[in-house]
């Protein structure tokens, strides 16, 4: 038996294993294994997948739980996701919210991840600015 594998030798090895179609699940299985130890670019490569339901099933709590962990790290890729399913009404918070409050929390998601230094969340959040102004102001949770 070898030496234990870094994290970042771990990651780098689990996405040569998932460009191969034999070995894509036991790449999904390093993710996962590298997610749950908080891993930031483990748990946004889990939460794509998840989201999508790409080789494995399709699960949104799970992907927010993953992509939620990611962008406690500041991982940048995070936030855009978050944005976009608090748009779909696809995270826990707005599953039964109306559309304003689904795009002020998109707009939230989106400003978060222009800070972080995701040049296309700043794109979508400039998008939803009216309407993040808007729930500012007239939002009762703020």
């Amino acid at each position: 038996m070898g030496a234990p594998e870094s994290t970042t030798e771990a990651f780098r090895c689990a996405c040569l294993e998932f460009a191969d179609p034999a070995t894509r699940d036991r790449a999904i299985d390093r993710f996962r294994g590298l997610a749950d130890t908080g891993h930031a670019a483990a748990c946004y490569n889990l939460a794509v997948l998840l989201l999508a339901g790409r080789d494995v099933a399709r699960d949104d709590a799970a992907a927010e739980h993953y992509l939620r962990r990611a962008a406690s790290q500041r991982y940048p890729g995070s936030y855009r996701p978050l944005g976009m399913m608090a748009l779909r009404g696809r995270l826990t918070a707005t599953r039964t919210a109306g559309g304003d409050v689904r795009r002020y929390l998109a707009g939230q998601w989106f400003a978060r991840g222009w800070l972080a230094g995701d040049a296309e969340a700043h794109t979508l959040m400039l998008r939803h600015v009216p309407c993040l102004f808007a729930c500012m102001v007239l939002c009762p949770w703020r």
